[in-house]
């Protein structure tokens, strides 16, 4: 089951809701297992699972506008999830011109991602399939 948040409203979280007619908790049932950010495909994958179902959320045609991740500490413990504005000239924008969206994700002890992203796509699967 997928769901595209791209156009989620301004800073409503993600961090719940429901994919399909399947019910998501990311804060309180699921633990980030991985992150991982390729330049050349311009692609941020964060990879969540608990005991049965594991969600992938895709950031496409994506950029990192902040990073601050320790590595020493654990990050499986999402605590924000949405998508905001951002500040450019002293305005408050939605989008770039090259319509990306701003979204932001912070977690235990400090870490945080700011993504520009054209396309974020969250999936949910059973672990056994």
């Amino acid at each position: 089951m997928k769901k595209d948040v791209t156009h989620a409203a301004l800073f409503d979280t993600l961090l719940s809701g429901e994919i399909g007619d399947s019910y998501y908790d990311l804060q309180n049932d699921f633990e980030c297992i991985r992150i991982t950010y390729s330049l050349m495909e311009k692609k941020l994958e964060l990879r969540f699972t608990n005991d049965d179902d594991r969600i992938v959320i895709t950031f496409l045609d994506a950029r990192m506008a902040g990073c601050n991740l320790h590595p020493v500490q654990p990050r499986s413990i999402i605590n924000l999830f949405h998508r905001g504005h951002f500040e450019m000239n002293n305005n408050h924008h939605e989008m770039t011109s090259k319509g990306e969206y701003y979204y932001c994700l912070s977690f235990s002890e400090d870490d945080k991602l700011e993504v520009f992203a054209r396309q974020v796509v969250m999936e949910m699967k059973k672990l056994n399939s």
